[in-house]
């Protein structure tokens, strides 16, 4: 797929983290607690964005994997039809080439017995 496509999994992860980790502070700053809980709390909450974000930045790599592949498939693939259809076209000037050599060869017998059948006239004539 797209480098687009790539770009916009990443900034959706890294937006996604970044407010998990704003809303999660906010949260813990605003409940009141002891400073003992609010530590707890606050390593609890670390471990399950850190958790989180290992888990989002799996599936956003193995979508951009998918992606590569998909896209050197679609490569080869793209390759591999230019290559035939330059073989075609390369069949078709040589027998392009092939006529017109007849066509050149024919043309000049008939510019040949028509210089003869004119000298001949022209003989005759005299």
């Amino acid at each position: 797929m797209s480098e687009e496509k790539t770009s916009s999994v990443g900034a959706f992860v890294k937006g996604l983290v970044f407010g998990g980790l704003v809303g999660a502070g906010l949260a813990l700053l605003y409940a009141p607690k002891s400073g003992k809980e609010l530590r707890e709390e606050l390593k609890e909450k670390s471990t399950e964005l850190k958790s989180e974000a290992e888990k989002l930045y799996t599936e956003a790599k193995e979508i951009s994997g998918d992606m590569l592949v998909d896209g050197l498939k679609k490569a080869e693939q793209l390759k591999k039809e230019a290559e035939e259809k330059y073989e075609q076209a390369k069949k078709k000037l040589e027998e392009i080439v092939e006529q017109s050599k007849k066509v050149a060869e024919e043309t000049k017998g008939k510019i040949k017995s028509a210089k003869k059948e004119a000298s001949g006239k022209q003989e005759k004539a005299s």
